[in-house]
């Protein structure tokens, strides 16, 4: 099964972006209730963020869950991951999509990331869109995966 963890904050695009473009079976948007609520109106959205990514579930005929947290709080936000976290299996293909929510919820989602792809396949993506208006998904799996490779070789070095 293809699963999407997401992090969601006041701009539904990027959640919404992955949603249509990988057509995961099943999505999982972590968010506080304001995120939720929010309409996106500064960027054409008339319906609240959580109406917008039922629509785009429902076109990408994925199941959807919302995960509510204080998305500045780290604890919260992996106490909400943790529930996501009880419903894979090893064998399911997940994407993260780190691109929404605040910093606090980008750390704890990057690093279940980190923990998850030494156990199973993940991707780790970033959705943007360009100046020009171009939205481009950015796979980030085997840089941070090469850079955590670099980091577990300088940091043994910092003890001398």
């Amino acid at each position: 099964m293809k699963v999407a963890i997401m992090t969601l904050g006041f701009h539904p695009r990027p959640v919404e972006h992955i949603m249509l473009t990988k057509r995961p079976d099943e999505c999982h948007v972590i968010a506080s209730v304001e995120g939720l609520r929010y309409t996106a109106s500064e960027h054409g959205y008339k319906k609240p963020n959580s109406a917008v990514l039922k629509k785009a579930a429902h076109r990408a005929r994925c199941k959807l869950f919302f995960h509510r947290c204080d998305p500045f709080d780290p604890e919260s936000v992996g106490d909400a991951l943790s529930k996501v976290l009880d419903r894979i299996k090893i064998d399911d293909e997940v994407i993260i999509n780190y691109s929404g929510g605040t910093q606090a919820m980008s750390l704890v989602l990057g690093s279940v990331a980190i923990v998850l792809s030494r156990m199973m396949p993940l991707q780790v993506l970033y959705s943007i869109r360009t100046p020009d208006g171009e939205e481009k998904i950015l796979d980030h799996t085997e840089v941070i995966r090469e850079l955590f490779r670099k980091l577990y070789d300088v940091v043994p070095r910092l003890e001398n």
